[in-house]
């Protein structure tokens, strides 16, 4: 409308958060912005400059558990945006003491620097992933491997109140910190510019073998740039575990992951020369310095043991049975077609972009070898939606489709196409 004053970046992310979308969507609709403009503009930096600040804040995670955590905001650094170092304390430890020891890395690399602190798990537990390095009795406050905890809550805290960059934003951890930053990593790698693991471990079980189907997630690391950390003389997690998964990753293909045994090195953080201006600080500043989260790849490979953590990027997987694990590989052919090939679960959903669609193309989606024809119909509280669904930009769709994965069958041709099979796919 003419003479009005167009909507700035940080409005919308905020506005699409509210308790309200109907309203957002309201809102936006007398702004005369659509789903496209609205996801180009909620993927815009902010304007103007962030504050400095330190000290502690409330967070809560998707339970509505609450807990401290420790933040950062380094100084302003014109022509730069802020990112996000989310790093995870050991057992017996807490976000105060451990923000002190990564502030001056936040300073570089004008990155927040967030810390909570982490407490009981919410239902009773034996804790048995812990058992064998920390006890078999393992008592204390820990971190949910599954994601379901603050971790996540942190992540989506920064994009939120400090309007990180989404595609700055790196998970670290030392000790139990570093065990949950391999296995978040694992199952949430898109949502990380990068992971930093110190003196952790992909699994605590494999003080007593393999633990073969924790392992199994390890590919899901692939797209995920790595910088592992580990002191050679640690007698309670040993340097072996680690050095192990970092062999299977290059074996693999990993283009990026870098592995550093620090020969004096024990399991106490202060052992390993992270001290501002040493060799190895420097290393990981310039290698932080780099790293910047890919988007909307045209191939995913993911696999993924629950609905928890069926997403990567724009496909999501949900149906799976509880600790069989399933597995997709899509591939965005073109910008009207998607192969897919999908083991272990009962639906597939595709989250769609217009960046190279417009309103009515067919888009020609293949799961398993059935054909799926879908309309682009872009729809602006779908943006506003999956916007508050993540806070991620990146993450954000105009279309979201869902589509049954078709089952095997004796007597059915492996091919066939959507208008045989009314319903096969939807959008919402």
């Amino acid at each position: 409308m003419e003479g009005r004053t167009p909507m700035m970046p940080l409005k919308a992310r905020m506005l699409c958060l509210r308790a309200d979308p109907d309203a957002a969507v309201a809102e936006l609709r007398r702004h005369d912005i659509g789903a496209a403009q609205l996801r180009d503009l909620l993927d815009r930096p902010a304007e103007g400059e962030w504050r400095a600040w330190s000290g502690t804040t409330e967070l809560y995670d998707e339970q509505g558990r609450r807990t401290d955590m420790a933040v950062h905001v380094p100084p302003y650094s014109p022509g730069r945006r802020l990112g996000a170092l989310i790093v995870l304390h050991g057992a017996g430890g807490c976000g105060e003491h451990m923000l002190q020891h990564f502030t001056a890395l936040g300073d570089k690399l004008s990155m927040a620097v967030l810390c909570p602190t982490a407490q009981l798990p919410a239902l009773k537990s034996n804790n048995l992933d812990l058992a064998g390095i920390f006890g078999s009795r393992f008592n204390m406050p820990r971190w949910d491997l599954a994601g379901q905890d603050f971790p996540l809550a942190a992540l989506r805290w920064a994009r939120t109140e400090l309007d990180a960059d989404p595609n700055r934003c790196v998970l670290a951890g030392v000790s139990m910190g570093g065990l949950a930053t391999w296995n978040l990593g694992m199952r949430f790698w898109s949502s990380f510019a990068a992971a930093v693991p110190i003196n952790g471990a992909l699994s605590a079980w494999e003080s007593f073998g393999t633990d073969a189907r924790t392992r199994a997630l390890l590919p899901n690391a692939l797209p995920l740039p790595l910088f592992v950390v580990h002191g050679r003389k640690d007698e309670q997690i040993p340097a072996q575990f680690d050095r192990e998964s970092v062999r299977t990753l290059r074996d693999l293909g990993h283009q990026d992951v870098e592995h550093v045994e620090v020969p004096h090195g024990s399991h106490g953080l202060e052992t390993l020369g992270l001290a501002e201006g040493s060799p190895l600080f420097r290393q990981l500043e310039h290698w932080l310095g780099r790293t910047r989260r890919t988007g909307q790849p045209a191939e995913i490979r993911h696999r993924a043991e629950e609905d928890a953590h069926g997403r990567a990027h724009w496909v999501r997987l949900s149906g799976i049975t509880p600790r069989q694990a399933a597995t997709v590989h899509a591939h965005r052919a073109a910008a009207d077609r998607i192969d897919l090939e999908v083991r272990g679960a009962r639906q597939v959903t595709l989250y769609l972009r217009g960046e190279r669609l417009t309103l009515g193309d067919t888009v020609t989606v293949v799961v398993n070898g059935t054909v799926s024809l879908v309309r682009f119909a872009p729809d602006l509280a779908t943006v506003v939606r999956s916007f508050r669904e993540t806070a991620d930009p990146e993450l954000v769709a105009e279309q979201v489709v869902h589509i049954a994965v078709p089952q095997p069958s004796s007597d059915e041709s492996p091919q066939q196409s959507s208008e045989a099979k009314d319903g096969h796919a939807h959008s919402i």
